[in-house]
């Protein structure tokens, strides 16, 4: 993508991904309410352009980890939505033989190391890849999407630590509802989250008014871009995405 955003194209692709994610939510929402699922649903209506705008520079090697909403991860990134979709539906020919459900779609293959039921645990397990692909050497970089809510767990001070420390690939993508599950954001964190991330991190930002995807940056591997700082493919870096409220 160039320094003034993405082409045409490339915002009809996002866009196109964008849709997918909303109708294939809106599928689940449905059957769900009809009681035609063996389980829960955490829906990802309302976030669409943020995994979007994000995966839309990364390749399958890059690595994500997702938040217990995360079929908007993974079909975001690549995920196949024939096999998510009988996934959820509990079936053997599901992306992970019917045994992640709802809360555990993932594909290495493209790159997605699904979600978990521990809150914030992503964190981790994404510094994780992230080391891995430093090691690698072949300039490939790891996502993690984690909420409002989860920012207030001690993995992330954690995992911030460790990726300024050893300058790891990675990149910490906040979706803030302002909402911590059914407790308003301000209510139970203070002050701005990206902010937490400067000391270490000078070029995290917050965003109000664009998705990911229409920032300028340093070219990358694959043509696409992913941060506006030089050396942004070796340091991590914070964005803070505002965005309203999910449905479940």
């Amino acid at each position: 993508m160039s320094t003034n955003g993405p082409s045409p194209d490339q915002t009809r692709a996002m866009y196109a991904r964008m849709v997918l994610v909303r109708k294939t939510e809106e599928r689940l929402s449905a059957d769900f309410h009809a009681g035609q699922l063996p389980g829960g649903v955490h829906l990802y209506i309302g976030r669409e352009a943020v995994a979007a705008g994000v995966s839309a520079h990364l390749t399958d090697a890059d690595k994500i980890a997702g938040t217990h909403r995360g079929h908007g991860h993974f079909l975001a990134k690549g995920g196949d939505p024939k096999t998510m979709m009988v996934e959820v539906y509990g079936r053997e020919n599901g992306i992970c033989k019917g045994m992640g459900a709802s809360m555990h779609v993932a594909d290495i293959s493209k790159g997605i190391l699904g979600a978990n039921g521990i809150l914030g645990a992503g964190l981790a397990i994404t510094a994780g890849a992230a080391f891995a692909a430093q090691l690698d050497g072949d300039g490939d970089v790891a996502v993690c999407f984690f909420g409002d809510g989860a920012a207030n767990q001690g993995v992330l001070m954690e995992t911030l630590n460790v990726t300024s420390l050893w300058k790891l690939p990675m990149f910490f993508i906040c979706e803030h509802n302002g909402f911590s599950e059914i407790s308003p954001a301000a209510t139970v964190a203070s002050g701005e989250i990206a902010d937490r991330a400067r000391r270490l991190y000078p070029r995290s930002r917050r965003q109000r008014d664009r998705v990911p995807a229409a920032s300028g940056g340093r070219q990358r591997r694959g043509g696409g871009r992913l941060c506006a700082a030089p050396g942004c493919r070796r340091a991590p870096l914070m964005m803070q995405r505002h965005h309203g409220a999910a449905r479940s």
